[in-house]
């Protein structure tokens, strides 16, 4: 049997001599150790140095590439097309349309901002919102819903009267030969400092006017007999409107709200009077309570 007899882990050995067997464990030299660990640090660096090289290619072709787009593209990309859709509210010409987004014919593509184009069309009162947006390369598509006449003031100027319509947010949008309908519902005993386009109305009758264009959208067919809607003052913000209904010669008083409800019961009441033969003797209808009032003629 050999002297050396077996290794029990890589660096223990068991060896004989002359006086019996040993056993011991040799060590790995400081020095070894420490140049593995060199050999790590120098590995490491290197692909530090790899993945800043990476970088730096990176970053110079994107570079390039903007240099490009800002020397080539971006100049030569222009709007070709116009999209223009008004609907049925408002009709603009491109020339127009052009003028009121604020843009330029053969405007770069890259330099149009369509938020600035919808804020510039805002500002018209004929419109009630735009939107625009840029397909690439070439189109812009631009929508514009106009306001719709919903009512009609009588305003006083230099000149004598002066027709104008309001729509359901109360806004002054066409006066004088401008005004496309004259067969609405008249707004009358509404005092004005200034009725430009533009100007909105007071929050109140904004607010009855909300119920006006939901009568119309609802039941036309009331929203159509209303020939005036008088605005009576009583104190502060607080008021009452005097209906004058067509077809009928007995004004109405319906306080500070207009629904389908309210005129369906106003239409009953309307048609009981007339039937009878009543309508010469009865002055005015009340409806602010839940019993209808009527004054009699002379009292």
């Amino acid at each position: 049997m050999s002297n050396l007899q077996h290794f029990e882990h890589y660096n223990d050995f068991t060896y004989s001599s002359g006086h019996g067997a040993h056993k011991g464990t040799v060590k790995a030299p400081e020095n070894s150790r420490r140049l593995t660990e060199a050999a790590r640090i120098e590995n490491k660096k290197a692909k530090a140095v790899k993945i800043l090289k990476a970088s730096i290619i990176v970053l110079a072709f994107i570079l390039v590439m903007q240099l490009a787009y800002h020397l080539y593209f971006a100049g030569n990309i222009v709007i070709k097309h116009l999209v223009i859709d008004t609907g049925t509210d408002l009709q603009l010409s491109e020339s127009q349309l052009l003028k009121m987004a604020g843009l330029k014919s053969s405007q770069s593509f890259f330099s149009v901002d369509t938020a600035v184009i919808e804020q510039n069309l805002e500002r018209y009162p004929q419109v009630q919102s735009a939107y625009a947006q840029k397909k690439f390369p070439d189109t812009l598509v631009v929508s514009v819903k106009g306001r719709t006449p919903l009512a009609l003031c009588i305003v006083e100027n230099g000149e004598g009267t002066l027709p104008v319509t309001v729509d359901k947010e109360g806004v002054i949008f066409q006066a004088g030969e401008n005004v496309t309908d004259l067969n609405l519902p008249v707004l009358s005993g509404i005092k004005f400092s200034d009725a430009g386009l533009g100007v909105v109305l007071p929050g109140p009758v904004v607010s009855f006017l909300s119920g006006l264009d939901s009568l119309n959208r609802e039941s036309p067919e009331f929203y159509n007999m209303i020939s005036e809607l008088k605005f009576i003052k009583k104190d502060n913000d607080d008021f009452d409107v005097l209906m004058y209904p067509q077809n009928y010669s007995i004004p109405v008083r319906i306080g500070k709200r207009i629904d389908k409800e309210l005129l369906t019961y106003v239409v009953l009441v309307l048609d009981v009077v007339k039937t009878q033969g009543l309508e010469s003797q009865i002055e005015e209808l009340d409806f602010r309570t839940d019993e209808v009032v009527y004054r009699v003629r002379g009292n």
